[in-house]
């Protein structure tokens, strides 16, 4: 049986695998999102706890249909809940929901990832936006999963269902004048990490959009794209 973690005091911040279970399992929003993407990008042991719960979570969310609870479920347990401000609620509801999904589903397996110790994790003073998108397209099952951190200018692109070609991915992003223009090759599967260049730092914001393509092997990004694009995604700024 897996031991339940001792509830956050105020102001204390989760560690690291507690934050990883709440981004993948879309429990973060606003900033507490933002600075978790943030160090996803920066922190490779934490990008590691965030990989680690996909692969983890992946697998149990394909085997159910999405199903709309009925607005009077939430309302019950909220009118149960005694004392505490509406956004204490909130919060206790994402703890409990994220304790039910980990411990009624995955128990066996994540015994040991949730008896760990606190760890070190510091928000930054002031809130910081982070772009990100989801490239979807004509390859089915392609998905790319983008986040960008303009204090770093460091692009963390997440590649799932790349079928084998005799081309190779390439990232362009699409800017207010409708150019593309090329960030460079990624890999076919899992995690290809970035520093975009300065010309092109300024052309993401969230009237861009970015393309992926499949163009000849080249160490050197292209010009421009031979082929139409496989897969778009906009860029949202959070």
């Amino acid at each position: 049986m897996v031991d339940e973690t001792e509830p956050l005091k105020d102001g204390e911040a989760p560690n690291n695998e507690t934050l990883a279970a709440e981004l993948v399992l879309g429990l973060l929003d606003g900033d507490e999102k933002a600075t978790a993407l943030r160090k996803q990008l920066s922190d490779p042991a934490f990008a590691k706890s965030v990989d680690d719960w996909n692969r983890r979570v992946d697998p149990l969310f394909q085997e159910f249909q999405d199903v709309e609870p009925a607005p009077s479920v939430w309302d019950g347990i909220e009118s149960r809940l005694d004392g505490g401000t509406f956004d204490d609620t909130v919060v206790q509801l994402k703890r409990w929901r994220m304790g039910a999904i980990a411990s009624g589903a995955l128990a066996a397996c994540l015994a040991l990832a949730l008896i760990v110790g606190p760890g070190p994790f510091a928000p930054t003073s002031e809130s910081q936006s982070v772009a990100v998108a989801q490239l979807t397209g004509k390859i089915e099952g392609l998905v790319l999963a983008v986040s960008y951190d303009p204090q770093t200018a460091e692009m963390r692109v997440d590649v799932d269902g790349m079928p084998e070609t005799e081309t190779e991915p390439e990232l362009w992003i699409v800017g207010r004048d409708g150019l593309p223009r090329s960030l460079g090759q990624i890999g076919r599967d899992g995690i290809s990490q970035m520093t975009v260049s300065s010309d092109h730092r300024k052309l993401i914001d969230a009237a861009a959009t970015l393309q992926l393509s499949m163009e000849p092997p080249s160490e050197i990004p292209h010009a421009k794209p031979t082929s139409e694009p496989v897969a778009t995604g906009k860029i949202t700024i959070i």
